[in-house]
């Protein structure tokens, strides 16, 4: 079942936002660097589609994701991911997806431990540590077997690719692609991402009640649909997975679509909170 295989939604492949300088589709011809604010988003998901060969027929789950960052601490990204699927052909399935992924603050260095579980079935853990060096980007796993992986040099971790997508957004930029590495399919690939950006938006007035009582701040988002491919992989054949999302620049993520190819789930964000940055000790 393809959905073991996939522990993001906009953070680990999944959870990211982007606080609005885009007011009425407006692009500013300068922005800052994209800054993550440190959150806790809560998404209540449904079945959305599902294609008859999939044997399942209803579904319904919640991702927690959680955001925590700092000067000394660097980028820290905890993801869960429970779905129960029910169907005539596949009976009743508990699919319970965890991450964590920990870049360090000069962002050459990040630490992951990623969980997957399906039913019945025994858990695959996958667990290392992945540096970037001049000439690749080197793994080291510890689970599920001790082994040695190298990628291009020019691999993004989870974060990094969060801050670039939304720079582009905030640049006026419609394409994104990017390499990215998160210890996700047992630490064994990192594929490749092609984002399609659309305009500026208004955000949705029960989104903007959640960023009001969170003490957060927003008024638009970019809708976004990230494709993930196999390395090598044309971007026109089918990709192996499909998140869309409605960003803000701030890396609060809205209206989650999880497209797993024979089904697809829908998100709603049902709880943020504002977390503090992590003080240096």
């Amino acid at each position: 079942m393809k959905i073991q295989k996939h522990t993001r939604v906009i953070g680990p492949r999944g959870l990211v936002t982007i606080v609005a300088f885009l007011i009425g589709g407006v692009t500013p011809a300068f922005a800052a660097p994209a800054v993550l604010a440190p959150h806790r988003a809560v998404y209540d998901l449904v079945l959305d589609r599902t294609k008859g060969s999939s044997g399942i027929d209803t579904a319904q789950g919640r991702i927690v994701f959680e955001l925590e960052s700092g000067r000394c601490k660097g980028l820290v990204q905890t993801f869960r991911q429970l779905v129960i699927l029910g169907g005539g052909e596949i009976g009743t399935k508990v699919v319970d997806s965890q991450s964590i992924t920990s870049e360090d603050p000069d962002g050459k260095t990040m630490k992951f431990s990623v969980l997957n579980r399906v039913g019945d079935q025994p858990a695959i853990e996958t667990s290392g540590i992945a540096t970037k060096k001049d000439t690749e980007l080197d793994v080291r796993l510890s689970a599920p077997i001790k082994s040695v992986l190298s990628f291009p040099a020019t691999t993004s971790f989870p974060g990094e690719h969060y801050r670039a997508l939304i720079e582009a957004a905030q640049a006026g930029q419609t394409l994104f692609s990017r390499q990215v590495y998160d210890g996700a399919d047992e630490g064994k690939s990192a594929p490749d991402t092609f984002a399609v950006i659309g305009k500026a938006r208004a955000l949705a007035p029960e989104d903007r009640t959640l960023l009001e009582k969170a003490g957060m701040t927003g008024s638009a988002v970019w809708p976004v649909e990230i494709a993930y491919f196999d390395p090598g992989k044309d971007p026109v054949d089918e990709p192996s997975y499909r998140v869309s999302m409605d960003l803000l620049e701030n890396g609060v993520s809205t209206a989650l679509r999880l497209d797993y190819l024979n089904f697809s789930l829908k998100g709603r964000l049902v709880s943020l909170e504002k977390k503090e940055e992590t003080p240096c000790p």
